[in-house]
């Protein structure tokens, strides 16, 4: 069969692309509950209200890496509207989340206040929430493979589960955001989905489909997983970012570990354009996609600053 006939998630998962280094760069959640459907411009092409948008968008323009998803489910409170906003950190991620009884009743929260002052602490909120991206208006991948998803972790216990507008790279579908820790994962499918589940509520992160931490730079994701991949450590929070340098020939970023009083430079060796697909069922063109391998791991103790 050839590649005009396939979808893009067939595409590139037999072109063996790599899931790791996609997850995009996202410290700042903001997810608004819209129950309507979906168009391709989801946001801009709903009926909230135009100087609502306009809020979200100021919202949006003061915080850096920040990120706005339309969300629904099918347990949702009729009556009022959910908002939640996360904060992807490294080690203390956070998730708020208010109820609105109409849209425009943001225009005086004064919500980018709040956060900026500190003041939203108390509407923070321990669930731990999944998005499912299921917009197949964006990319018929995303509902296709995105909606048995999550019909399924929709019925597991100890996660809040909604589907989402597009999160980025169809071609992984289906596509999970964990949140607040801004854990994505790709390729998740009716068979796999408990693994990510099981490892999730464990703490630990799933290497097999796993795409990156939205808090890391794409260098780091992908030194992140082959250091995980090298010594066997999948605690969300057994690593912690040191230093990072990406060159055109390598990239070498640092991580220590937790209870270890090492640092390991993990080095690894992009291969520019190494393969070329189609990576939307709606784009005919062809594009290069750079992959990465693992080169070396240089554990090492650092040098105690002189204390005197």
């Amino acid at each position: 069969m050839s590649d005009q006939n396939l979808s893009c998630s067939q595409i590139s998962s037999n072109s063996g692309e790599q899931l790791f280094g996609t997850a995009p760069r996202v410290d700042h959640w903001f997810l608004v509950e819209y129950p309507k459907n979906w168009e391709k411009d989801a946001f801009e092409g709903s009926d909230i209200p135009n100087n609502v948008k306009e809020e979200f968008n100021n919202i949006l323009n003061s915080f850096d890496n920040s990120r706005l998803q339309l969300i629904r489910n099918e347990f949702s409170e009729e009556k009022s509207i959910t908002i939640y906003f996360a904060k992807s950190s490294e080690f203390e991620p956070k998730l708020y989340k208010f109820t609105l009884e109409k849209f425009e009743d943001l225009l005086s929260l004064g919500l980018k206040d709040l956060i900026e002052n500190g003041d939203i602490t108390d509407l923070e909120s321990d669930e731990m929430l999944v998005l499912v991206c299921t917009h197949g208006a964006y990319d018929s991948c995303c509902g296709k493979l995105g909606i048995p998803v999550y019909d399924k972790l929709s019925r597991e216990n100890g996660l809040t589960v909604w589907r989402s507008t597009h999160v980025g790279a169809h071609r992984f579908s289906a596509n999970l955001v964990m949140l607040p820790e801004g854990i994505y994962y790709g390729r998740v499918d009716e068979k796999n989905y408990l693994n990510v589940l099981q490892s999730h509520l464990n703490k630990e992160i799933y290497l097999d489909c796993y795409r990156g931490r939205s808090c890391y730079s794409q260098p780091s994701q992908i030194s992140d997983y082959f250091l995980r991949q090298q010594i066997k450590k999948y605690g969300i929070y057994d690593i912690r970012w040191e230093f990072e340098r990406d060159r055109d020939e390598y990239i070498a970023v640092e991580f220590g570990v937790e209870d270890e009083d090492l640092v390991y430079s993990v080095n690894s060796i992009a291969l520019n354009n190494a393969i070329k697909i189609r990576t939307s069922c709606m784009d005919e063109e062809i594009k290069s996609i750079h992959q990465f391998y693992f080169y070396s791991l240089i554990p090492y103790k650092p040098k105690k600053e002189d204390s005197e």
